[in-house]
């Protein structure tokens, strides 16, 4: 694929996207640490690029479609898959889409691996800091 297309599937890969990039750099990543990210994805935080909404196709299948509140009293538009669960996407307006990073295919998700901003960090889990500690044991594969 071009350099400025960006491809990712959920778990069960039964829905497939495509990002085609009105540039040819690769979005930065945008971790949000609020409340309804972190029971959205079932982790700490949201890994989210921002693309825009328009550069986002489903190829195959498509998402179901979840309307939530914001923080800010308005509405957040969320998509994912109803066979597996995998989260998608977050929407407020009409113009950009918050793409969650662990959707990427491999090679996509290795393009867009700089931090550029976390947002609601002050809501942050306190263990996150953690995370890079030399302390914390490291394991490649699984633990069960």
């Amino acid at each position: 694929m071009a350099p400025n297309c960006l491809t990712g599937t959920c778990l069960c890969k039964n829905i497939v996207y495509r990002i085609m990039l009105p540039t040819e750099s690769f979005p930065k990543v945008i971790i949000c640490h609020c409340t309804n990210c972190k029971r959205y994805t079932g982790s700490s935080f949201s890994a989210n690029i921002i693309v825009p909404k328009s550069s986002l196709d489903y190829i195959k299948g498509s998402p179901k479609m979840y309307l939530d509140r914001s923080d800010r009293d308005g509405q957040v538009m969320r998509e994912f898959c109803s066979d597996c669960g995998t989260p998608f996407t977050s929407s407020s307006d009409d113009q950009e889409v918050a793409v969650k990073s662990g959707t990427l295919d491999e090679e996509h998700r290795l393009n867009c691996a700089e931090l550029a901003a976390e947002i609601y960090y002050h809501r942050k889990d306190k263990w996150v800091d953690d995370i890079g500690n030399e302390d914390v044991q490291r394991i490649n594969g699984s633990m069960g």
